[in-house]
């Protein structure tokens, strides 16, 4: 009972100055956890995966990484350490490394859309544009309001002349977010290559009317 009470005060120690911003002092405490003779795999793991994401907020992201695989050794079906590496690989533009990553999370949590919308962008960076619908595609089906998917693969269908596809999409991601002036002007291009000139220039114009209200809101703020 000692013990246990013991590891309680290490994980209440760390969530308090994890939620409190105290980094420095949040990460001792994950590592006395990890480190503490009767910690089990499970919170090891747990341990490992909140010290790489302590680390990676302090850009410390080698020293993450390392982390982050200590729990996938403590914990191979963590599928959180593997979408962490894989975004990180992902940083690093090392894009087949983070393919193997997020579908190694996906493996263990298929329900991930965020992690299907980051696969397909990987696939975006790599040229494998039918892979990449079908990946945002499959994003959409998990969150049929997921608006960066639709953009994405309407983006995506105009690589591959898909023009009408396109358009349902990217008018689907406006539909979501009325204020999102790169899809009225990603819509206002695909027109334009319709030759629908008037279309063109009416969602060019309301592209670029947002666009500008958008700068004048952020220097207002900044002020």
């Amino acid at each position: 009972m000692e013990i246990d009470s013991v590891l309680s005060d290490l994980m209440v120690k760390a969530y308090t100055h994890q939620k409190q911003g105290e980094l420095s002092l949040a990460i001792q405490s994950w590592n006395a956890l990890a480190n503490y003779k009767s910690s089990d795999h499970e919170l090891r793991a747990n341990a490992h995966l909140n010290l790489g994401n302590l680390h990676l907020q302090q850009g410390n992201n080698d020293i993450a990484y390392e982390f982050m695989a200590k729990a996938i050794s403590a914990n191979p079906n963590s599928a959180e350490a593997f979408y962490c590496l894989a975004y990180m690989e992902q940083e690093k533009e090392n894009f087949v490394e983070a393919i193997k990553f997020f579908e190694s999370a996906l493996k263990l949590n298929s329900n991930d859309a965020g992690a299907f919308n980051n696969l397909a962008n990987c696939y975006v960076s790599l040229n494998k544009t039918h892979k990449t619908i079908k990946n945002y595609t499959q994003a959409i089906s998990i969150d049929s309001k997921y608006i960066a998917a639709y953009y994405n693969r309407g983006n995506a269908y105009t690589k591959i002349a898909e023009n009408k596809l396109a358009l349902k999409d990217l008018t689907k991601a406006i539909e979501l977010d009325k204020k999102f002036y790169q899809a009225y002007y990603n819509c206002g291009s695909v027109y334009n290559r319709l030759g629908k000139n008037r279309l063109a220039e009416k969602d060019l114009e309301k592209a670029k009317a947002l666009a500008k209200a958008e700068i004048e809101e952020t220097t207002k703020q900044r002020d």
